[in-house]
């Protein structure tokens, strides 16, 4: 990201014109936090070799059976009995997204950090789930009041299910292949909108904020490319996708340089700037972009 994409980003989100989409990478770690590190999936007698891959092995444990009780409970309850962050230090990217003047937020944490941190800051956050599978109780999802969401009352959207709801997650391969085809299909549980209508322009018209995901998580690019082509916005503008470190290319410099110019090239094709390093990197810079610090 250059300076002219941190001030075009800074005026969207003082201006209540962004969205953001929190993704796991938002918190240091526990269950569920970090795109590859599960509580649920170290307990797990995974054959296979690709132990990283941790929708493969919630699959395999899903088909496998789980004697301790069902696998979607486990991963609730591990999620539930997790520390929250420090909302007080200011570069904390939930207190940090709570503190803007932002109507939707789209999560696909199951944890709920987001709205914790937006009523600590005086706020009444309206939390709902994605009705993404017929699991899904089809009252939770849409028990949000016909108003539109305000950034007094701002709407907190799980994606990916909730802990509070343990039928409701999105873990295993097949699970995420679901909601990207459902999403594509605009079409949930009961055949309800898997985008509610009042949450709709939040994704339509407004830029988008990736933070928090890995850019090597296919799990994120099935999400990337499932929102960006089912809701395009109408009137092209500015997105920025925000990734944590990760080794890119290969071990020299000119190999990693190629690397991330192909990654830009890639992501320039969706209107995307790309901002290289931590989340808690890119928080402590955007502080300094807002003239908070």
């Amino acid at each position: 990201m250059n300076e002219r994409d941190w001030g075009r980003l800074v005026d969207q989100l003082k201006n209540g014109d962004c969205t953001p989409l929190v993704g796991p990478g938002v918190v240091g770690g526990g269950s569920l936090a970090a795109p590859r590190r599960t509580e649920g999936c170290a307990a797990i007698e995974y054959p296979f070799r690709d132990r990283a891959d941790q929708p493969q092995v919630l699959h395999y444990a899903d088909l496998a059976g789980d004697r301790s009780g069902s696998l979607r409970q486990r991963v609730a309850r591990s999620v539930q009995d997790s520390s929250p962050p420090d909302f007080d230090v200011p570069s904390e990217p939930h207190a940090l997204l709570a503190r803007l003047p932002l109507p939707v937020y789209l999560t696909t944490n199951p944890n709920s950090f987001m709205g914790d941190a937006l009523s600590q800051v005086g706020k009444r956050p309206r939390r709902t789930i994605c009705p993404w599978h017929g699991n899904v109780a089809a009252g939770r999802a849409n028990s949000l009041a016909e108003p539109f969401p305000n950034p007094e009352e701002p709407v907190v959207y799980h994606l990916h299910g909730s802990a509070e709801e343990p039928a409701s997650l999105v873990l295993t391969e097949d699970d995420h292949l679901d909601f990207v085809m459902n999403l594509a299909m605009d079409r949930g549980a009961d055949d309800q909108q898997i985008i509610p209508t009042h949450i709709l322009p939040a994704l339509t018209t407004r830029p988008l904020l990736f933070l928090g995901y890995n850019l090597d998580d296919w799990t994120f690019r099935l999400l990337f490319r499932g929102l960006l082509r089912t809701f395009a916005s109408v009137e092209p503008r500015r997105h920025a996708s925000i990734h944590l470190t990760r080794p890119v290319g290969g071990s020299t410099e000119y190999e990693r340089r190629r690397a991330e110019d192909y990654v830009r090239a890639y992501f320039g094709r969706w209107n995307v700037a790309v901002y290289w390093g931590t989340t808690q990197e890119f928080c402590a810079e955007l502080v300094d972009h807002l003239g908070w610090s």
